[in-house]
């Protein structure tokens, strides 16, 4: 049920920047779907278990958080002894849960990833599924959680299992998640990994890497499909020269053969604003990479792949 509330700030939200904060009400929402897909098992009372017809449930659940919390550990460099602060009537759900409500936007994202991650390991064991008979499946709650993103106008997706940062509803529904959906469908796994990987730093703020990573995923879509077709690889497999193969054997439409120049050059954009903005040393003068210039490199690479990948299958239809 969608309260009358929730409606209008939709609607709203819709016409406002995004914002890159957590809200304390947004967590909340966010365990809220932890307790319908993973279960909740802060249920103890001075180390009693109040639903004593139940143990079995309690005991899935609370080894599910267990092993999240460690690898939370092991990721932010944390001891054991560092999530006590966040202990809650001696459960592991409560650990996480009181770590989540209060960590800075990076590590709460991360622990949303992590969260979301376990919701599908889990989901797979069929005795966990047998004694905790979660209310929400994983698929679900991916899905209610960016409805979440979205009302809450928080500019962050979670996307085949990683979050994104989003500057642009329409440029991420139309270059964005077409890229992402197309090298996850077709087979573009290094393509898929490294566009990713540049989300990632992006997210961050780690922006000469992101535009070093958005290079590579143009570079592997061009190389995958070489590959793919069975063409001479490169002896160096940089952009001009992948470009120069998949265009000596007619991987674009006869139509733009006029307009080729122009075709690398928009592709080739990737790889300028990495080479100018990205690459190299600075010098006594680091470059500062610009968050709209990275934003753009962003969006203008999942264009160039879909793109890409659209003239591989248009190709395969035509061509022997």
């Amino acid at each position: 049920m969608e309260l009358y509330s929730q409606r209008e700030n939709t609607s709203k939200n819709l016409r406002t920047a995004y914002r890159y904060d957590l809200s304390i009400e947004f967590r909340n929402q966010v365990i809220h779907i932890w307790k319908d897909a993973i279960g909740y098992s802060e249920n103890r009372i001075s180390g009693e278990l109040l639903d004593t017809q139940f143990p079995e449930r309690f005991n899935f659940i609370n080894a599910q958080y267990a092993r999240m919390n460690a690898v939370l550990c092991e990721e932010l460099g944390y001891m054991w002894d560092e999530l006590s602060p966040f202990m809650s009537l001696g459960s592991a759900c409560g650990t996480l849960r009181a770590f989540f409500k209060t960590a800075d936007t990076n590590n709460a994202l991360d622990v949303v990833e992590l969260t979301f991650a376990a919701m599908f390991q889990a989901q797979s064991d069929s005795q966990y599924m047998s004694y905790v008979q979660p209310k929400l499946k994983a698929s679900d709650a991916v899905v209610k959680l960016n409805t979440r993103f979205r009302q809450n106008a928080i500019g962050y997706r979670l996307e085949h299992g990683r979050i994104i940062r989003i500057d642009s509803e329409f440029l991420h529904a139309e270059a964005v998640e077409p890229a992402l959906q197309l090298m996850y469908s077709e087979g573009y796994a290094g393509s898929l990994d490294e566009f990713r990987l540049a989300h990632e730093h992006y997210r961050h703020g780690r922006y000469d890497d992101c535009l070093t990573n958005c290079l590579k995923a143009l570079e592997s879509t061009l190389q995958k499909i070489i590959e793919l077709r069975g063409w001479e690889m490169p002896g160096e497999a940089k952009f001009d020269n992948l470009f120069a193969e998949v265009k000596k054997k007619g991987l674009f439409p006869p139509f733009l053969d006029s307009h080729l120049g122009e075709l690398k050059k928009f592709l080739q954009a990737v790889a300028v604003i990495r080479n100018e903005e990205g690459a190299h040393g600075a010098g006594s003068v680091p470059n500062e990479v610009p968050d709209h210039l990275v934003a753009y490199q962003i969006h203008l690479t999942g264009s160039a792949i879909v793109f890409l990948i659209h003239c591989n299958e248009a190709f395969g239809k035509t061509k022997p």
